[in-house]
């Protein structure tokens, strides 16, 4: 009797514990010999690991996972041409387990079955669906343009749509929030809280609770692992924190670092030459630069562009005579990962000390906001 219990509580590890998928696609009405592809998200790009022949409509890819995944799933007539091939295909969450696609004549309207994370954020992505429907609309209708290139609606028109989408953009952050509250013991629940919790611009101390109620199974796999090292960086940039120095070359080729501004206010802002709000906001830079600059203020701007020519010339078109530096790599530029940039513009600034006593301060006001810190 007493072994009889304590097989059935190994049960339900063992069922959680598979550690291999099997993915069976079923396409009812396919005539085209066709073969189907698979592709798995590596280093920020779509990898096809594996492909197969479809026949009488079905095909079986088989694997293991270190935990769930995105995948993409391809159907491409044999020997028909790249760009028209490319259009049949579907994005889901792949897990160890047997997961189910069913269609008629293609792949990109089947169904997903099998995949209780696949299940779990469609719940979350039907909910958010709505609002991201009005702001689509929203961002059609105000940002219309005639052929002479002018807005269709007035200014203050545009304002009160982009406060309108303001407000549906925090529901849509309120919404995701909620579901990783209540999907402690769920991988979607993590990814939910990887992608939209710990966004662009979280407050660490605010976030950081909420990850580690998250079940010890969730935390220790490589989402909670990458979920907890984006929180560590996240602190790089928290008010309180001591800024981490940095080097790197300016404009001229000659390395330059923070530390070499102790004593100074220094406002460290994160933008690009291609970024069109980093350019709307430059002429409230530059205005707050003039008012301040001296003993106790400087900027130092790091550019997340790709090119030196496109860079060096929105320098001199905007007129920012301030230091700044970029190793040219983008989105990965060292800097930025180094504080966790994934969008622009940000800024963060730093006391004389080397503190961080403030961060994205912007708006027609920036002068006035630096003037509370600037002693």
């Amino acid at each position: 009797m007493k072994k009889l219990i304590f097989t059935m509580l190994l049960l339900p590890f063992f069922a959680a514990a598979q550690q291999s998928y099997t993915l069976t696609g079923k396409l009812t009405e396919l005539k085209t010999p066709a073969k189907a592809y698979i592709a798995f998200l590596k280093n920020g790009s779509w990898k096809e690991t594996d492909s197969t022949t479809i026949k009488n409509g079905s095909f079986t890819f088989k694997g293991s996972l270190d935990e769930p995944q995105n995948v993409i799933v391809a159907v491409r007539p044999i020997n028909a041409k790249q760009a028209s091939a490319n259009r049949d295909y579907i994005g889901f969450i792949l897990e160890n387990s047997k997961v189910t696609l069913t269609g008629k004549d293609g792949i990109a309207n089947a169904s997903v079955n099998g995949s209780k994370a696949e299940d779990e954020n469609k719940e979350r992505e039907a909910t958010v669906r709505p609002l991201t429907n009005k702001i689509i609309a929203l961002q059609n209708k105000y940002g219309k343009k005639n052929k002479d290139g002018e807005y269709e609606f007035a200014l203050e028109q545009r304002k009160k749509a982009g406060d309108s989408i303001s407000t549906l953009v925090a529901e849509i952050k309120k919404i995701n929030t909620t579901f990783a509250e209540t999907h402690l013991n769920s991988y979607a629940g993590l990814l939910a809280y990887n992608y939209y919790v710990l966004d662009s611009k979280f407050v660490a101390s605010e976030v950081e609770p909420m990850f580690h109620r998250f079940s010890a199974q969730l935390k220790n796999s490589p989402l909670g692992k990458r979920s907890m090292e984006k929180i560590e960086i996240g602190k790089r940039r928290q008010e309180g924190s001591k800024a981490t120095d940095f080097t790197q070359n300016d404009q001229n080729g000659k390395p330059f670092k923070l530390s070499s501004l102790r004593g100074k206010y220094v406002l460290v802002d994160f933008w690009a030459s291609w970024c069109v709000p980093c350019r709307a906001e430059n002429p409230n830079v530059v205005k707050a630069y003039n008012a301040l600059k001296g003993d106790k203020f400087e900027i130092v701007s790091v550019s997340l562009d790709a090119g030196k020519e496109q860079w060096l010339a929105a320098i001199e078109t905007d007129g920012m005579p301030w230091i700044h530096v970029s190793d040219l790599k983008y989105w990965k530029n060292e800097v930025a990962l180094m504080y966790g940039i994934n969008s622009v513009p940000q800024n963060i600034l730093v006391d004389p000390n080397g503190i961080i006593v403030a961060k994205n301060l912007r708006g027609e006001n920036l002068t006035e906001q630096l003037r509370k810190y600037i002693k």
